[in-house]
């Protein structure tokens, strides 16, 4: 049983270092149109320079979809094994309890 607890917990910690870079690139993601928006203000852009600039961004924010939706079913089969460990468990007191 500890064993199983431990299990989820390095996979919990796994899940959070994604969410963890995921909010890093989602920072960066960010820089990225605010960059993109002070060329488009001051009239600075030429045309393939913004098409090159908005493949980019495009082909972040699929990556970065991609990676959320795997963080998130990461996240959400730690919470379903936590659950059904801690069921165990919780089923498991009353006779360690009564054993002792």
């Amino acid at each position: 049983m500890v064993d199983k607890i431990r299990n989820q917990a390095d996979e919990y910690v796994r899940a959070i270092n994604m969410s963890l870079n995921m909010a890093q690139k989602g920072s960066e993601f960010a820089d990225d149109a605010i960059e993109l928006c002070s060329f488009v203000a001051k009239g600075d852009v030429h045309l393939k320079h913004l098409e090159r600039f908005l493949s980019n961004i495009l082909d972040k924010a699929n990556t970065a979809h991609t990676q959320t939706l795997s963080m998130n079913e990461q996240i959400a089969r730690v919470r379903r094994s936590l659950f059904e460990v801690s069921s165990f468990v919780y089923g498991d007191i009353p006779r360690l309890i009564s054993s002792n």
